[in-house]
Protein backbone atom coordinates (compact mmCIF):
# COMPACT_ATOMS: atom_id res chain seq x y z
CA UNK A 1 0.00 0.00 0.00
CA UNK A 2 1.16 3.31 -0.94
CA UNK A 3 1.62 5.80 1.88
CA UNK A 4 0.62 9.53 1.48
CA UNK A 5 1.58 12.04 4.58
CA UNK A 6 -0.11 15.23 4.88
CA UNK A 7 2.42 18.19 5.67
CA UNK A 8 1.57 21.55 6.09
CA UNK A 9 3.72 24.56 5.17
CA UNK A 10 4.39 27.42 8.19
CA UNK A 11 7.26 29.69 9.18
CA UNK A 12 6.24 32.49 11.65
CA UNK A 13 7.99 35.12 9.78
CA UNK A 14 5.18 35.98 7.60
CA UNK A 15 6.29 39.25 6.15
CA UNK A 16 1.99 40.43 6.01
CA UNK A 17 0.65 38.82 8.72
CA UNK A 18 3.69 38.29 11.49
CA UNK A 19 2.92 35.20 13.47
CA UNK A 20 -0.06 34.19 11.69
CA UNK A 21 0.21 30.69 12.00
CA UNK A 22 -0.42 30.68 15.94
CA UNK A 23 -3.24 33.52 15.64
CA UNK A 24 -6.22 32.37 17.67
CA UNK A 25 -9.07 31.86 15.86
CA UNK A 26 -12.51 30.35 17.87
CA UNK A 27 -10.21 29.36 20.93
CA UNK A 28 -7.20 27.51 19.08
CA UNK A 29 -4.51 28.50 16.90
CA UNK A 30 -4.69 28.53 13.38
CA UNK A 31 -2.14 25.94 13.22
CA UNK A 32 -4.25 23.45 15.29
CA UNK A 33 -7.65 23.99 12.42
CA UNK A 34 -5.30 23.01 9.94
CA UNK A 35 -4.22 20.14 11.71
CA UNK A 36 -8.00 19.43 12.83
CA UNK A 37 -8.81 19.14 9.51
CA UNK A 38 -6.41 17.07 8.04
CA UNK A 39 -7.09 14.40 10.68
CA UNK A 40 -10.78 14.50 9.06
CA UNK A 41 -9.37 13.33 5.67
CA UNK A 42 -9.49 9.74 4.65
CA UNK A 43 -6.67 8.13 4.03
CA UNK A 44 -3.34 9.90 5.24
CA UNK A 45 -0.55 7.89 7.23
CA UNK A 46 0.69 10.72 9.00
CA UNK A 47 0.70 14.91 9.47
CA UNK A 48 3.76 16.93 9.82
CA UNK A 49 4.68 20.20 10.06
CA UNK A 50 7.49 21.40 7.43
CA UNK A 51 8.81 24.61 8.69
CA UNK A 52 12.66 26.23 8.85
CA UNK A 53 15.40 26.41 11.27
CA UNK A 54 14.77 30.01 12.11
CA UNK A 55 14.43 30.59 15.72
CA UNK A 56 11.19 31.91 15.75
CA UNK A 57 9.80 28.73 14.88
CA UNK A 58 10.19 27.14 17.87
CA UNK A 59 6.87 28.10 19.18
CA UNK A 60 5.42 26.65 16.01
CA UNK A 61 7.02 23.27 16.83
CA UNK A 62 5.84 23.11 19.89
CA UNK A 63 2.64 23.68 19.06
CA UNK A 64 2.92 20.55 16.59
CA UNK A 65 4.20 18.98 19.38
CA UNK A 66 1.46 19.20 21.52
CA UNK A 67 -1.38 18.83 18.79
CA UNK A 68 0.74 15.25 17.90
CA UNK A 69 2.20 16.22 14.86
CA UNK A 70 5.67 15.29 13.15
CA UNK A 71 8.01 18.00 11.92
CA UNK A 72 10.84 18.98 10.12
CA UNK A 73 12.63 21.92 10.08
CA UNK A 74 15.01 22.52 7.12
CA UNK A 75 16.37 26.00 5.01
CA UNK A 76 14.58 28.83 5.05
CA UNK A 77 14.10 29.59 1.25
CA UNK A 78 13.83 26.14 0.08
CA UNK A 79 10.57 24.82 0.49
CA UNK A 80 10.66 22.39 -1.67
CA UNK A 81 13.31 20.47 0.29
CA UNK A 82 11.34 20.64 3.61
CA UNK A 83 8.72 18.08 1.87
CA UNK A 84 11.36 15.59 -0.44
CA UNK A 85 13.11 15.27 3.33
CA UNK A 86 9.87 14.38 5.29
CA UNK A 87 9.04 11.55 2.69
CA UNK A 88 12.43 10.18 2.49
CA UNK A 89 12.01 10.00 6.95
CA UNK A 90 8.91 9.03 6.60
CA UNK A 91 9.24 6.39 3.59
CA UNK A 92 6.53 8.45 1.98
CA UNK A 93 5.44 7.73 -1.99
CA UNK A 94 3.76 11.60 -1.85
CA UNK A 95 2.25 14.71 0.20
CA UNK A 96 -0.97 16.30 0.01
CA UNK A 97 0.12 19.87 0.92
CA UNK A 98 -1.29 22.90 2.31
CA UNK A 99 -0.06 26.19 2.85
CA UNK A 100 -0.96 27.42 6.92
CA UNK A 101 -3.13 30.16 5.40
CA UNK A 102 -6.07 27.79 4.84
CA UNK A 103 -7.70 26.86 7.88
CA UNK A 104 -11.12 26.47 5.49
CA UNK A 105 -9.18 23.97 2.83
CA UNK A 106 -11.51 21.27 1.47
CA UNK A 107 -11.36 18.18 3.38
CA UNK A 108 -13.47 15.95 0.45
CA UNK A 109 -11.52 17.01 -2.18
CA UNK A 110 -8.24 16.16 -0.48
CA UNK A 111 -9.11 12.77 0.59
CA UNK A 112 -10.20 12.19 -2.80
CA UNK A 113 -6.78 13.05 -4.16
CA UNK A 114 -5.49 10.12 -1.54
CA UNK A 115 -7.78 8.09 -2.80
CA UNK A 116 -7.06 8.47 -6.58
CA UNK A 117 -3.14 8.30 -5.81
CA UNK A 118 -3.18 4.78 -3.98
CA UNK A 119 -5.14 3.43 -6.87
CA UNK A 120 -2.97 4.85 -9.64
CA UNK A 121 0.25 6.78 -8.84
CA UNK A 122 -0.06 10.09 -10.48
CA UNK A 123 2.69 12.45 -9.59
CA UNK A 124 0.21 15.85 -9.12
CA UNK A 125 -3.38 15.87 -8.26
CA UNK A 126 -4.85 19.14 -8.23
CA UNK A 127 -8.52 20.86 -8.49
CA UNK A 128 -9.13 22.02 -12.41
CA UNK A 129 -12.26 23.67 -11.78
CA UNK A 130 -11.25 26.25 -9.42
CA UNK A 131 -7.81 29.07 -9.06
CA UNK A 132 -5.17 28.02 -5.66
CA UNK A 133 -5.61 31.59 -4.68
CA UNK A 134 -8.37 31.41 -2.44
CA UNK A 135 -7.61 29.36 0.05
CA UNK A 136 -9.51 26.42 -0.21
CA UNK A 137 -7.24 23.93 -1.74
CA UNK A 138 -4.61 21.32 -1.19
CA UNK A 139 -2.76 19.30 -4.17
CA UNK A 140 -0.84 16.33 -3.91
CA UNK A 141 2.76 15.93 -5.19
CA UNK A 142 4.42 12.27 -5.49
CA UNK A 143 7.99 12.17 -3.81
CA UNK A 144 9.01 11.56 -7.27
CA UNK A 145 8.00 14.93 -8.57
CA UNK A 146 9.09 16.48 -5.85
CA UNK A 147 12.79 15.03 -6.30
CA UNK A 148 12.95 16.33 -10.30
CA UNK A 149 10.73 19.70 -9.05
CA UNK A 150 14.05 20.45 -6.53
CA UNK A 151 16.52 20.04 -9.63
CA UNK A 152 14.90 23.32 -10.92
CA UNK A 153 12.88 25.17 -7.97
CA UNK A 154 13.58 26.21 -4.39
CA UNK A 155 10.83 28.69 -3.89
CA UNK A 156 7.78 28.62 -2.02
CA UNK A 157 5.51 27.38 -4.49
CA UNK A 158 6.43 24.27 -4.37
CA UNK A 159 4.21 22.82 -7.61
CA UNK A 160 4.95 26.05 -9.82
CA UNK A 161 7.68 23.83 -12.32
CA UNK A 162 4.90 21.09 -12.40
CA UNK A 163 2.84 23.57 -13.46
CA UNK A 164 4.62 25.08 -15.87
CA UNK A 165 5.93 21.63 -17.06
CA UNK A 166 2.62 19.78 -17.20
CA UNK A 167 3.41 17.76 -20.00
CA UNK A 168 6.59 16.21 -18.22
CA UNK A 169 4.51 14.76 -15.56
CA UNK A 170 1.71 12.49 -14.80
CA UNK A 171 -0.88 14.73 -13.22
CA UNK A 172 -4.57 14.77 -12.71
CA UNK A 173 -7.18 17.60 -12.47
CA UNK A 174 -10.15 16.86 -9.92
CA UNK A 175 -13.21 18.86 -10.35
CA UNK A 176 -14.70 20.19 -6.76
CA UNK A 177 -18.90 20.52 -6.78
CA UNK A 178 -19.39 24.08 -8.36
CA UNK A 179 -20.89 25.22 -5.30
CA UNK A 180 -17.98 25.49 -3.93
CA UNK A 181 -16.64 27.57 -6.99
CA UNK A 182 -16.87 30.73 -5.42
CA UNK A 183 -14.92 33.16 -6.77
CA UNK A 184 -15.79 36.05 -4.96
CA UNK A 185 -14.93 35.06 -1.56
CA UNK A 186 -11.58 34.97 -0.18
CA UNK A 187 -10.69 32.66 2.33
CA UNK A 188 -6.67 32.61 2.77
CA UNK A 189 -5.18 34.19 5.76
CA UNK A 190 -2.38 36.41 4.60
CA UNK A 191 -3.50 40.07 5.49
CA UNK A 192 -5.23 41.31 9.18
CA UNK A 193 -8.52 41.76 7.04
CA UNK A 194 -8.35 37.89 5.86
CA UNK A 195 -7.89 37.31 9.54
CA UNK A 196 -10.81 39.11 10.80
CA UNK A 197 -13.22 37.55 7.99
CA UNK A 198 -12.35 33.80 9.21
CA UNK A 199 -12.32 35.07 12.60
CA UNK A 200 -16.02 36.04 12.53
CA UNK A 201 -16.79 32.57 10.13
CA UNK A 202 -15.66 30.47 13.45
CA UNK A 203 -17.26 32.28 15.74
CA UNK A 204 -20.09 32.07 14.29
CA UNK A 205 -20.35 28.73 13.07
CA UNK A 206 -17.63 26.73 14.68
CA UNK A 207 -18.77 24.12 17.58
CA UNK A 208 -15.77 22.02 17.88
CA UNK A 209 -16.03 20.15 14.50
CA UNK A 210 -14.70 21.11 10.96
CA UNK A 211 -16.42 23.93 9.33
CA UNK A 212 -17.80 22.24 6.13
CA UNK A 213 -17.67 24.66 2.90
CA UNK A 214 -20.46 24.59 1.71
CA UNK A 215 -21.99 25.95 5.21
CA UNK A 216 -19.63 28.60 5.40
CA UNK A 217 -20.55 29.97 1.95
CA UNK A 218 -24.11 29.79 3.12
CA UNK A 219 -23.35 32.34 5.74
CA UNK A 220 -21.11 34.37 3.88
CA UNK A 221 -24.15 34.41 1.21
CA UNK A 222 -26.16 35.84 4.26
CA UNK A 223 -23.82 38.07 6.07
CA UNK A 224 -22.47 40.24 2.53
CA UNK A 225 -21.29 43.09 5.01
CA UNK A 226 -18.77 40.22 6.72
CA UNK A 227 -18.11 38.75 3.65
CA UNK A 228 -16.82 42.33 2.08
CA UNK A 229 -14.09 42.45 4.93
CA UNK A 230 -11.24 41.87 2.81
CA UNK A 231 -12.05 42.43 -0.41
CA UNK A 232 -9.13 45.23 -1.22
CA UNK A 233 -6.61 42.05 0.04
CA UNK A 234 -4.21 42.21 -3.27
CA UNK A 235 -3.09 38.25 -3.86
CA UNK A 236 0.58 37.81 -3.90
CA UNK A 237 2.31 38.01 -7.49
CA UNK A 238 3.18 33.91 -6.87
CA UNK A 239 0.03 33.56 -6.01
CA UNK A 240 -1.30 34.86 -9.17
CA UNK A 241 1.25 33.45 -11.70
CA UNK A 242 0.26 29.87 -10.36
CA UNK A 243 -3.60 30.30 -10.95
CA UNK A 244 -2.55 32.07 -14.14
CA UNK A 245 -1.05 28.79 -15.15
CA UNK A 246 -4.17 26.36 -14.77
CA UNK A 247 -6.41 28.67 -16.17
CA UNK A 248 -5.58 27.93 -19.67
CA UNK A 249 -7.65 26.90 -22.55
CA UNK A 250 -8.68 23.40 -22.86
CA UNK A 251 -7.46 23.37 -26.30
CA UNK A 252 -4.97 25.37 -28.21
CA UNK A 253 -4.21 25.81 -31.98
CA UNK A 254 -0.55 26.92 -32.63
CA UNK A 255 1.36 27.28 -35.73
CA UNK A 256 4.19 24.76 -36.09
CA UNK A 257 5.86 25.73 -39.39
CA UNK A 258 3.74 25.87 -42.27
CA UNK A 259 0.54 24.29 -40.66
CA UNK A 260 -1.21 24.25 -37.64
CA UNK A 261 -1.36 21.80 -34.80
CA UNK A 262 -3.87 21.00 -31.65
CA UNK A 263 -2.57 20.62 -28.26
CA UNK A 264 -4.14 19.45 -25.22
CA UNK A 265 -4.67 20.65 -21.91
CA UNK A 266 -1.34 19.31 -21.33
CA UNK A 267 0.43 20.23 -24.66
CA UNK A 268 0.78 17.23 -26.11
CA UNK A 269 -1.17 17.12 -29.48
CA UNK A 270 -4.11 15.49 -30.96
CA UNK A 271 -5.08 15.08 -33.88
CA UNK A 272 -8.43 16.91 -35.60
CA UNK A 273 -10.82 13.80 -35.53
CA UNK A 274 -10.23 13.12 -31.99
CA UNK A 275 -10.53 17.13 -31.63
CA UNK A 276 -13.78 16.84 -32.78
CA UNK A 277 -15.13 13.80 -31.04
CA UNK A 278 -14.13 15.63 -27.70
CA UNK A 279 -15.68 18.87 -29.12
CA UNK A 280 -19.19 16.80 -29.85
CA UNK A 281 -18.67 15.36 -26.54
CA UNK A 282 -18.69 18.76 -24.72
CA UNK A 283 -21.87 19.40 -26.91
CA UNK A 284 -23.65 16.67 -27.71
CA UNK A 285 -26.01 19.06 -29.60
CA UNK A 286 -23.97 19.34 -32.72
CA UNK A 287 -24.82 17.22 -35.77
CA UNK A 288 -22.83 15.42 -38.20
CA UNK A 289 -20.35 12.86 -38.23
Amino acid sequence: MKKVIGVITARMASTRLPGKVLKEIAGKTNFAHHVERMRRMIGLDGIFLATSKDPRNEPLIKEAERLGCGWYAGAEQDVVERHVALCEREEADAVVRVTCDCPLFDMDSASRSVELFKKKLYDFIYISNMPVIYGTLSELISYKALIEVHKHYRGPAVSLYIRENMGSFKTCGIEIDSELCRLEYRLTVDEPADLELVRHIYEALYRGEPLGLKEVYTWLDDNPEIAQINKDVNVKGVNVKVANLMEVPLYSIVRSGNKYIILDEQKKSISPSNFLKKIKGFFPELKGP
